[in-house]
């Protein structure tokens, strides 16, 4: 169901027959986890002593981290950068509080509204009351389930917030990768990108798949997964992908994409274990 947006214009849930998952404060969450591996404070002993005991195993857990948060704000700053767009949306999981992507655009395209679409009623709660205290332009938070997106992109809710016939900037952060059925990502993807007008740009982000040995721990350390947090292989993600066509440098390394010295560079490549790239809708 829709909520009455009159009630309140902050949250609301878009999107059909969907109700937010129930959140277990004792069970680590790959979205607080990942909030304590970049320097955040919004996470938990759980999520603490989860990212703890697997940076025993993998060490490269903290830098991988920051790689891909600081290719999500090169990303964001470029897309909002003179490119044109007046509008963003925001698909995942995570809704990044240390460095709200949200902020980064408002700072560059002053006006724009940025509506935030994430499945997570804490996060979303959290963020409302973090957020909208410190925005600089429009914004909204929105719960609904993000891995099948037809019904939220079709929802009048999101039709009242932003102009379809118009490009935007779309970022798919916690997204892809928190999303256990790989045709139901490519679906997804096939039904965002069909959706956007001409000229829109789509920031995407991907965790690769650990080790055996360490990917068995990851995921034993978040009990059942409610997040669906699913890393791929390079060839699985690209193939998500197929038929898609990204802005230069293509889909990269974190570290390798638009470096500007902010997070770790090229040389620590190897052990980044996160893919991103910006899709363009022709």
């Amino acid at each position: 169901m829709e909520a009455d947006s009159r009630k309140d214009p902050w949250v609301s849930v878009v999107g059909q027959q969907w109700q937010p998952p129930q959140i277990d404060l004792d069970v680590p969450h790959p979205v607080r986890m990942w909030d304590y591996m970049i320097g955040g404070k919004d996470h938990y002993e759980s999520d603490r002593v989860a990212v703890d005991y697997l940076a025993t195993l993998w060490p490269n857990i903290f830098l991988s981290a920051r790689a891909a948060e600081a290719y999500a704000e090169r990303a964001a700053a470029w897309v909002a950068d003179g490119k044109g767009l007046t509008q963003f949306l925001q698909l995942g999981c995570a809704i990044p509080l240390k460095t709200p992507l949200d902020g980064i655009v408002h700072d560059r395209v002053p006006g724009a509204p940025y509506v935030y679409v994430t499945d997570d009623p804490i996060t979303a709660v959290h963020a409302r009351a973090v957020l909208t205290a410190r925005s600089r332009g429009p914004m909204h938070i929105e719960l609904g389930e993000f891995r099948d997106p037809a019904p939220i992109l079709a929802s009048p809710r999101l039709r009242e917030l932003l102009d379809f016939s118009q490009p935007m900037g779309v970022m798919l952060i916690g997204m892809t990768d928190y999303t256990l059925s790989a045709p139901r990502v490519r679906q997804a993807l096939l039904d965002i990108m069909d959706v956007l007008a001409p000229g829109s740009l789509v920031v995407t982000l991907h965790h690769l798949e650990f080790p055996p040995d360490i990917g068995r721990a990851v995921l034993g350390a978040m009990g059942d997964n409610p997040a669906q947090f699913t890393p791929r292989s390079e060839q699985d993600v690209a193939a998500l992908y197929d038929g898609f066509e990204f802005t230069p440098p293509g889909l990269v390394r974190a570290t390798d994409w638009m470096p500007d010295g902010s997070g770790p560079g090229h040389d620590l490549a190897e052990r980044c274990d996160k893919l991103g790239g910006v899709l363009i809708k022709r």
